[in-house]
């Protein structure tokens, strides 16, 4: 009876809304290892290249620093991807797939733990809620291992998270065992930040604005001693990037750069140029990035597909993208007005049980248990609880906006919009502070008529939002067998050109790795552009091996119309069959590929 006694009295002491939570998150991921057990989403070349790493790190021994081809991406994916071979005895997609998973639960857990500190246990709920789901654009990044987008999502909600942490237990006198565990606090962020920063840059905004919160409230300790062990750890975590940097004398900085204002397009330099830019942000990338699951755009017909313009197409587009800056605008707003009066009013503030704060009105009623105290008792008592907070909500916006004018004054919205969205895949880190206003205002006790209509408004978009990005689940599975058709096809491919006897041979860039893969290397390609140069050829080895074989043969795609138009080698190839005269090359036709075979 004892022992049943204190088990009940352990199940009384359970926090519903972690119950809740675990659940959640734990759907989220199982969501999401069903639809990679299915073969969703369909893989790339890209995916292959970072397949093809982690094979060479499992079997080979090799220790890539850095993506193949972009020197300025990180290869976590890759490590983890090697890691789930040896468990599943092999290399194979699915395997490859669980580290990024792995990542994007990591962020989930993350964002549980940031909505709860710095809001309430039930808006961390709803926020769990929105990002457990979501479009076909934002699995696929969640989803899908091509670097970068899971590393972004976890390691910037982290280092947000453990600035939040440091900042609020901030005491300029304390004990010896409290300065070590903040020593290990600062040492753990700061290789976080390093790490980040290996990963992909574009996850600077967030990890710049954490550390900026650290120093507003921990500067006294970051001068003293703790700037020491953040940079050491800083640099500790950033070692790959720099020792890659180093043998190759370059900076990845200057590379990163040169994308972001050059690429395939240039950057704007006139008012009409970022005039477009900004239309292209919001009608396309911030639709695409934050879950707007209708009228896809990917300007990469091989990756996706790419809706028709259309006047339907442009109004959701501008709806949304609209709407995610108006709700934006309003949580700055809020979080600006709550803090001018906080310091300068002496207004009533709601301090929510556990660290939740909100301003409310002397007479309103306030929810979830919460107790008024007057900003002059905050001052000697919460103080520093209450600014941190408030100051980190406005420092999760501010890196949203920061997010959004770097990507809109850089060359990616210039011509592919909807492609180079996925740099924008941060702003999922912003999520609770952005819906905030709308929690707000959804969780008031209406008096008035016009209160009525604005609580019932807020939970209606709340609903809504959450069950469009269901829709963007749903629409997910449907293109299961879509996915499941083009993987056999690619098996098909391969066997039909060990069946002929090729093995080697030259193709463009995204039928390339994502055949060597999963074949295991047992046909090995080489890339080549629409002048039949040498292109983009990522992955040591494979272009020597094809280019020492004289009977390398040509394979591409039919329907050129999937492909950008330097991949547009096919006629160039066909002529050169022509010139060589009859009886030098076989032909062949096979699941939507073209085989010119050397006799």
């Amino acid at each position: 009876m004892s022992r049943l006694y204190n088990i009940i009295l352990k199940l009384q002491k359970i926090d519903i809304y972690d119950c809740i939570a675990a659940i959640i998150i734990l759907c989220a991921a199982s969501l999401r290892i069903l639809l990679g057990a299915l073969g969703w989403p369909p893989t790339n070349s890209d995916e292959g290249v970072m397949a093809i790493m982690a094979m060479n790190i499992a079997y080979r021994g090799t220790a890539p620093l850095m993506f193949y081809g972009q020197d300025y991406m990180g290869t976590i994916e890759a490590y983890l991807g090697a890691g789930f071979f040896h468990l599943f005895g092999g290399p194979s997609l699915f395997a490859l797939r669980l580290g990024v998973i792995l990542l994007v639960t990591l962020f989930l857990i993350c964002m549980y733990l940031l909505a709860r500190l710095l809001f309430s246990k039930p808006l961390a709920i709803v926020t769990l809620l929105i990002l457990s789901v979501g479009s076909i654009p934002m699995l696929t990044r969640q989803m899908i291992a091509t670097g970068g987008s899971s590393q972004t999502l976890f390691l910037g909600s982290f280092v947000f998270l453990l600035a939040i942490r440091l900042s609020s237990t901030y005491k300029q006198h304390t004990s010896s065992g409290m300065k070590f565990r903040r020593l290990v606090g600062y040492a753990v962020w700061g290789l976080a930040v390093g790490l980040g920063i290996w990963s992909d840059m574009v996850v600077l905004p967030f990890l710049a604005m954490a550390g900026l919160l650290l120093l507003v409230f921990c500067w006294r300790e970051l001068l003293i001693w703790a700037w020491l062990i953040v940079l050491s750890c800083i640099i500790i975590g950033m070692l790959p990037l720099i020792q890659y940097d180093l043998a190759l004398k370059l900076s990845s900085w200057t590379v990163l750069t040169k994308l972001m204002h050059g690429g395939n397009a240039t950057a704007p330099q006139t008012l009409s140029g970022i005039l477009h830019n900004i239309t292209s942000t919001v009608l396309v990338s911030i639709p695409t990035a934050t879950g707007n699951p209708f009228c896809p755009v990917n300007e990469i017909r091989v990756l996706g597909n790419n809706a028709a313009h259309s006047l339907q197409c442009t109004l959701i587009h501008a709806s949304w993208g609209g709407g995610y800056l108006l709700l934006l605008i309003c949580a700055l707003g809020v979080t600006f007005y709550t803090l001018w009066h906080l310091q300068f009013r002496g207004k009533l503030l709601r301090v929510d049980k556990p660290g939740v704060i909100g301003t409310t009105s002397t007479g309103s009623r306030a929810p979830w248990n919460s107790v008024l105290l007057h900003a002059k008792e905050l001052r000697d008592i919460e103080q520093q609880w209450v600014l941190v907070r408030y100051i980190a909500r406005l420092l999760l916006l501010g890196a949203a906006v920061l997010a959004i004018c770097i990507y809109t004054l850089s060359s990616a919205p210039v011509d592919l919009p909807g492609f180079h969205a996925r740099y924008l895949v941060s702003l999922l880190i912003a999520t609770p502070a952005l819906i905030f206003p709308l929690w707000n205002a959804a969780i008031l006790r209406p008096v008035q008529t016009f209160e009525h209509i604005k609580v019932y408004a807020c939970r209606s978009i709340l609903i809504l939002v959450w069950l469009l990005l269901l829709i963007g689940t749903i629409i997910a599975f449907s293109e299961v067998p879509a996915a499941r058709a083009a993987e056999q096809q690619r098996q098909d491919l391969i066997a039909n050109l060990k069946r002929i006897g090729v093995t080697r041979f030259y193709t463009e860039y995204w039928t390339c790795y994502n055949l060597i893969f999963a074949s295991h290397e047992q046909v090995v390609c080489a890339i080549l552009k629409s002048d039949l140069q040498p292109w983009n050829n990522r992955a040591p080895r494979y272009f020597d091996m094809v280019k020492a074989d004289p009977h390398a043969a040509y394979v591409f795609p039919l329907d050129t119309s999937m492909l950008p138009a330097n991949y547009h080698a096919l006629p160039v190839v066909e002529r050169k069959v022509a010139q060589a005269g009859p009886g030098k090359y076989r032909r062949y036709e096979f699941d939507g590929y073209v085989v010119y075979q050397p006799a």
